[in-house]
């Protein structure tokens, strides 16, 4: 779907939003949601009408619709030569069970010995071991998700000036501290 594809279903879906919260109300809101129908259905009028009178031929392609017209050209045409193998399920669940074992334990052994009730690194201790106990596969979704989260701030702070490939390659992820 190209982008203008997109905001032209996006603009008939709030138009037709607005239709019903207009057929609801009466008075001043009434004619202010009009007002709004009425330029509304202006611009979609043009974006059809300019999107018909462009040719698709005519459009310059972007960078974006080259890769993924190579990618497309390029890729096997039956998905089934790249199948799912069972030993690599086995090993994903092993391994973020062993990652969420060191994790905690990691975090466990952080905790200062004259913590407060409302230490940040305590509560955080204590609310990582209640979801061990309580749901290991959510803990497991969390540590992962903290783990993209920390990474991404890893990536985001290098700084994109110095010309390194460290912002443009995945590092390994790094335990969570």
């Amino acid at each position: 779907m190209r982008p203008d594809d997109t905001a032209t279903a996006i603009r008939a879906q709030l138009i037709a939003a607005l239709e019903q919260r207009a057929a609801a109300v009466d008075g001043e809101a009434r004619r202010v949601l009009d007002a709004r129908l009425a330029e509304l259905r202006a611009l979609h009028a043009d974006a059809m009408d300019n999107a018909s009178d462009a040719a698709p031929e005519r459009r310059q392609p972007g960078p974006l619709r080259e890769l993924v017209d190579q990618l497309a050209r390029e890729a096997p045409a039956d998905r089934a030569s790249y199948p799912e193998l069972p030993a690599l399920t086995d090993f994903r669940q092993r391994w973020s069970t062993l990652r969420a074992d060191s994790q905690l334990q990691h975090s466990v052994a952080h905790i200062p010995t004259d913590a407060g009730p409302l230490n940040s690194t305590a509560l955080a201790s204590r609310a990582i071991a209640l979801m061990r106990e309580l749901s290991p596969g959510y803990l497991r979704a969390f540590l992962a998700y903290v783990d993209d989260l920390a990474w991404l701030e890893q990536v985001g702070s290098a700084s994109p000036a110095t010309g390194s490939t460290s912002a443009r390659k995945r590092t390994p992820r790094k335990p969570l501290q």
